[in-house]
């Protein structure tokens, strides 16, 4: 094997690390507004996608070309999404607060299940945007059929994304460690491991990509 051909399996890796790293570093970067996490989600992902895909031709171009073009789209569904969040998390606290009844267990409960619906379109909602065209609410749609049409995908998605934050908050000794991991690659690594999945979710309907979403 000619270690130095692009080709071989140890240049592959590497790239794919230094490309992880990089993105990383951008969608830290362009996130630090806050709200413009949605946009640089969005990019980070479409740059995975293309990791995956095999049609990676720099990422750091590729990065902030998708940025422009999905950026507003992203950023009203961020928006929507911080204030829906918002919303359920107040109601969440306001129920675990007053006088228990059978009729405000109803409403917790129902909150939750609002609560894990939202987790599940945030989880979906910028890769499908990523990966396909259409309208805000053809990517709401399609983020519904795609966590539900792959349930056990969707499953290790949230285990993948959700549990290292987790972890992170658990051990505010290590914190600094944590932040320095995911400031340096765990973004980006998270997103890589994902779109694996989403790529095979995608993969049939990437060919219509010109056209509206499916």
């Amino acid at each position: 094997m000619n270690l130095m051909n692009e080709d071989n399996i140890v240049s592959i890796c590497l790239n794919t690390i230094g490309d992880i790293v990089v993105l990383n570093l951008l969608f830290v970067i362009c996130s630090l507004p806050i709200v413009t996490i949605g946009p640089s989600l969005c990019a980070l992902y479409h740059c995975m996608l293309r990791i995956t895909k095999g049609t990676n031709n720099g990422v750091m171009k590729t990065f902030f070309r998708a940025l422009r073009e999905n950026f507003v789209q992203s950023l009203l569904v961020w928006i929507g999404v911080l204030a829906a969040g918002a919303v359920v998390f107040v109601n969440i606290r306001f129920l675990l607060y007053m006088p228990k009844s059978a009729f405000s267990t109803v409403l917790l409960y129902l909150s939750y299940a609002v609560a894990v619906l939202g987790v599940i379109l945030f989880l979906y909602v910028f890769p499908v945007m990523a990966a396909l065209a259409g309208t805000i609410k053809d990517h709401l749609r399609n983020s519904v059929l795609f966590a539900f049409m792959h349930f056990p995908s969707t499953m290790l998605i949230a285990l993948i994304s959700l549990l290292p934050m987790y972890m992170t908050y658990q051990d505010l000794e290590l914190l600094p460690l944590y932040t320095f991991c995911w400031a340096s690659f765990g973004f980006g690594l998270t997103s890589y491991i994902n779109s694996m999945l989403f790529y095979r979710m995608f993969r049939p309907y990437l060919k219509q990509d010109t056209e509206q979403a499916v």
